[in-house]
């Protein structure tokens, strides 16, 4: 598969480039990814070498995940990363520190998942989304792109070197549920 490029009203996304290196390092050395995500710790720029050269264009070519630079415009710097596993239509992502809280992430998932839904990914009617437990901002941007919270029996995810974490864990379809925003009211409180 071949690197598709999407747009929102504020956003362009498009595959990570090597110029994006240096703040693909510097951005996963943020604190936050040690406790939450499952990149490499400490994220090095020898691991944004390795990303860049081998595993976004790997997995393109194969279809198994589809990785996502965020920008503001075509050409633009590096905001965040989004992506999507194939095979189960999982949903990953993270936003530079600076780039928080301002709807960036919500938009950008926004589109990714009606891209998946619309016949991006054959087959997909569904897109997942798990974060380990505590992981606030993940869960907000999940609830404001129209994802339910579910509790499945093994509510876990992978943990870096090996083993699970305790998580949350979230679907959306391409309609949105009735009761989406509402199933978010223990983690996020009413009214979100």
């Amino acid at each position: 598969m071949r690197p598709v490029e999407l747009r929102t009203h504020r956003l362009f996304l498009d595959a990570p480039t090597w110029a994006d290196a240096e703040l693909i390092a510097r951005y996963c050395r943020d604190p936050l990814f040690e406790r939450y995500l499952t990149t490499p710790w400490p994220y090095t720029r020898a691991d944004a070498d390795e990303f860049l050269g081998t595993h976004v264009p790997e997995a393109w070519a194969t279809g198994a995940e589809l990785t996502w630079a965020i920008r503001h415009t075509a050409g633009g710097a590096l905001l965040g990363v989004i992506s999507v596993r194939s095979a189960e239509h999982e949903l990953g992502f993270w936003l530079g520190a600076e780039h928080r809280g301002r709807g960036i992430m919500s938009e950008a998932t926004v589109a990714v998942c009606e891209w998946v839904l619309e016949g991006g990914i054959a087959g997909a009617d569904v897109v997942r989304w798990r974060a380990v437990e505590g992981n606030i901002a993940s869960a907000r941007v999940a609830c404001a792109a129209g994802f339910r919270r579910t509790r499945p029996t093994d509510a876990t995810v992978p943990a870096r070197g090996g083993g699970t974490l305790p998580a949350w864990h979230a679907t959306r379809r391409r309609a949105v549920e009735a009761d989406a925003a509402s199933s978010w009211a223990d983690v996020l409180g009413p009214g979100r």
